[in-house]
């Protein structure tokens, strides 16, 4: 109960904690595997059909695949398979993926796991700075979701 307590208030506290800032990422341990670290995006603005399909193609200019694994109440889970992760020096990595509408329904939050070929997962654990490398690189992603919501 305490964690799910937790999760709500720092989703809410994301949501609004910068009103000017339509773009966030925060690191912590989600319920997909108990030693995977996630990294949660909360775009404003964009629905989840669009935000999976710029997915897809950011994906794609890495050179991975994307699969669509579960689909149920709201929540769409993918993976996508030998990504070449930049963070990594193109290291090919999995990459979990959950959308699901925020709790302001404005937009989508996106979560992502980052599972390394020998099965451990990205984390501060194995890069104390992977949070800010992350958040660099999903802005990337964020730019050109963006620009697709202004010409859809």
């Amino acid at each position: 109960m305490k964690i799910k307590l937790f999760f709500v208030l720092v989703v809410f506290m994301i949501t609004h904690s910068n009103s000017q800032n339509d773009y966030d990422v925060l690191e912590q341990n989600l319920p997909y595997n108990k030693l995977a670290t996630s990294f949660t995006i909360n775009v404003v603005g964009a629905g989840e059909s669009l935000a999976m399909y710029t997915w897809q193609k950011f994906i794609e200019k890495h050179k991975g695949t994307t699969y669509v694994i579960s689909y149920g109440e709201g929540d769409i889970e993918l993976e996508s398979e030998h990504v070449a992760f930049p963070l990594l020096n193109d290291q090919l990595v999995t990459i979990h993926s959950r959308f699901s509408p925020n709790h302001t329904e404005t937009g989508v939050m996106m979560t992502i796991w980052i599972q390394l070929s020998d099965g451990t997962y990205y984390s501060t654990k194995s890069d104390p700075e992977s949070g800010k490398k992350i958040k660099n690189w999903l802005l990337a992603f964020h730019q050109e979701l963006k620009q697709l919501n202004r010409t859809h």
